[in-house]
Formats: structure tokens, C-alpha cells, sequence
């Protein structure tokens, strides 16, 4: 038998397990600022008034705002100057709100209003009528679409250099948490090792792998 493998029943391999989270420190809303502060440093350095984070992984990284991208536009608009704002449909504006870590105020758009013209008004109302925006590089061609159709005095480039300039970067505490996911990713793997037999059923390992995940810490 080869070691680590086989030998345990998976309430034996799950009882190896415990909870790897009780000492790790999530990102706070200080330090989603501090992104947010070195955002608006490198908007200055290349020459972009404001960028736009569609929901998703960007939207997350830089606000702690989770939401998931969909058919209906909504993110942040962030300028180089001065505090970004949400834009979201009006019947999710309630629920965007709860799921805020930086906290801000939402611009909202009902279903027979368009949300491109929104964007567009929000920026002059920022003081941006023209210039240069950056687009999250996720956002769906539909958005960047409509948005250049509402506006023929912004030119619209990548958000990247923005983006990808912070992200590449981690901060002592991303790189612990980081490690610490790895360490619960090897904690797992060690013990599916352990429960691993033959004509063991696909399913059976699957369910295992979701069950000790749960048991290190990790969300659903």
C-alpha cells in the first residue's frame, strides 16, 4: 500500500480535520481603501479619469463588494479624484447595499431607463464629460457597447494597467491567506488520500472533498 493512501473510512479521515480559519485576519475596509488609494495613484499615472468595475473579481478585490455578473450592468465607477459610486438596477439597490464593505452611494437605473446613459450622466456629474475611461477587463462587450454608443466624448480603454498594477502586488496579510487556502487545499487533498480504495465511486470522493472542505473552514 502506498503511504498516505487508503486505510480510513471518511468519518476516520474526517476526524483529522479541524477548522484552519480561527486565526487568519480578512481583508479590512482600511485596507480595500488602501486599493482603492493606490487605484486613483496609478489613474493619475496614466493618464485615466475613472475606471469602471463590473461585478465580479475586480469589483470584489477593490470594494469587498461581492456580486456576480449577470445580464444587467452592475459595478462601480471609480475616479481618479473623489469616491466611487455603485450603479446597479433599482430593484437590487437594497440587496447591493447589505453585501458592501466600502460603503457608497448607488446610482440605479428601472427597467426602461438604460443603464449606459446613467454611467455616462454619473461621470458628467463627476466632472467628467470627456476623456479617458477605463473598462474593467471582464466587462462583458454588451456594456462597453452601450456605453460608447451613449457618448462620443470619452474614449474607452482597458481598466488592466489599473487593475492587474494593484492586483499583481500582495499585501503581507493576501499572501497568509493565501497560504493558509493552500494549506487547507493540501489538508484535503491528504485526507482523500486516505479514504481512497478501489472501485471507490466518483461521487463518493466528491462528496468527501466538499464534506472536508467544510471541516478545514473553507465556504461553500
Amino acid at each position: 500500500m502506498t503511504i498516505g493512501v487508503g486505510g480510513k473510512n471518511a468519518e476516520q479521515a474526517l476526524a483529522t480535520l479541524s477548522d484552519m480559519t480561527q486565526d487568519i485576519k480578512p481583508i479590512s475596509v482600511a485596507e480595500y481603501q488602501q486599493r482603492i488609494d493606490k487605484a486613483q495613484r496609478l489613474m493619475t499615472q496614466h493618464g485615466i479619469d475613472a475606471i469602471y468595475l463590473n461585478a465580479g473579481t475586480n469589483l470584489y478585490y477593490f470594494t469587498g463588494t461581492r456580486w456576480y455578473a449577470s445580464e444587467r450592468m452592475v459595478g462601480a465607477i471609480l475616479p481618479a479624484q473623489g469616491n466611487l459610486t455603485y450603479i446597479a438596477p433599482h430593484f437590487e439597490v437594497d440587496t447591493l447595499t447589505l453585501y458592501m464593505a466600502v460603503k457608497s452611494d448607488v446610482v440605479a437605473w428601472h427597467e426602461h431607463e438604460c443603464p449606459y446613459q446613467l454611467f455616462v450622466n454619473t461621470l458628467a456629474n463627476m466632472g467628467i464629460k470627456e476623456g479617458r475611461v477605463g473598462i474593467d477587463e471582464s466587462t462583458a462587450f454588451f456594456i462597453t457597447n452601450g456605453i460608447e454608443e451613449k457618448s462620443n466624448s470619452l474614449s474607452l480603454v482597458s481598466a488592466k494597467a489599473i487593475t492587474a498594477g494593484c492586483r499583481m502586488q500582495k499585501s503581507t496579510n493576501e499572501i497568509h491567506l493565501l497560504q493558509r487556502a493552500k494549506d487547507m487545499t493540501m489538508a484535503v487533498h491528504k485526507a482523500v488520500a486516505q479514504i481512497l480504495r478501489e472501485s471507490i465511486s466518483t461521487q463518493e470522493v466528491t462528496q468527501f472533498i466538499d464534506q472536508a472542505h467544510r471541516k478545514v473552514g473553507a465556504k461553500s
